[in-house]
């Protein structure tokens, strides 16, 4: 074994342990959304206080309060009071909410990780168009509906309604499927080797790829790595 294939070998391991680690730091996290923004734990006080930041230093850090009776989320210096209601509690829980403003909501669960908002009046909300104004700063075309919609406070200000940060499952398939991808288009070796297994060639006595069998192989391997891209960017995160 030669040296040039010993460094290959190392740095294909090197980048296996780096990935390894970045996907257990990031699939370890719990995650809300709040105005488009994914948003994790970023410190936490000690003392029932947490910060929460969305990625890229991207909108207003989130500090949830948590006392005795209730749960404060403070954004922007604004202050939004999350208190239960009723005798359910953990995922069958309700909440009110309460805006800077004066205004309550009530917040009712719907399923594990869902909730549906209903006005003072008793009737559901449903939330409204977002526009956003180039910044990337969205606003409610509905200027009587609240910025922060209550659902999206309720779930942040609880980490048991806090959901799984993208899928594991997914970034393994889109890992193997990129690894096969990219031996389908770079080694002529794995394209024979693929050749020989299919059971269409069993039955044939020393049978040999075409050039168009080895481009295909390319094409193929070229798209599976777009397709495997995709699927890391619009499922894996």
């Amino acid at each position: 074994m030669n040296w040039r294939r010993i460094g290959v070998l190392l740095a294909l391991a090197a980048t296996l342990v780096l990935i390894t680690v970045w996907a257990q730091s990031y699939y370890s996290k719990k995650v809300f959304h709040m105005e488009g923004l994914k948003y994790a734990k970023y410190a936490d006080s000690g003392s029932g206080s947490i910060e929460n930041r969305a990625s890229f230093g991207r909108g207003e850090p989130i500090y949830v309060h948590t006392y005795e009776d209730e749960k404060r989320v403070e954004i922007a210096g604004e202050i939004y009071e999350i208190r239960a209601y009723g005798k359910e509690s953990g995922h069958s829980a309700s909440y009110e909410v309460s805006y800077p403003d004066g205004r309550t909501y009530l917040v009712k669960s719907f399923g594990d990780r869902s909730f549906l908002a209903y006005d003072e009046k008793g009737e559901m909300m449903v939330p409204g168009i977002r526009i956003s104004d180039g910044s990337g700063q969205l606003h409610r075309l509905d200027s009587e509906e609240p910025r922060y919609f209550p659902t999206e406070l309720a779930k942040a200000a609880d980490k048991q309604f806090h959901d799984p940060n993208g899928s594991v499952g997914f970034f393994v398939l889109a890992l193997v499927m990129l690894i096969y991808a990219w031996c389908s288009f770079r080694y002529e070796a794995f394209q024979r080797f693929m050749f020989h297994m299919s059971s269409s060639n069993l039955m044939i006595d020393n049978p040999e790829p075409s050039d168009f069998y080895f481009f295909m192989c390319k094409a193929a391997g070229i798209f599976g790595m777009g397709f495997s891209l995709w699927i890391f960017f619009s499922q894996a995160l």
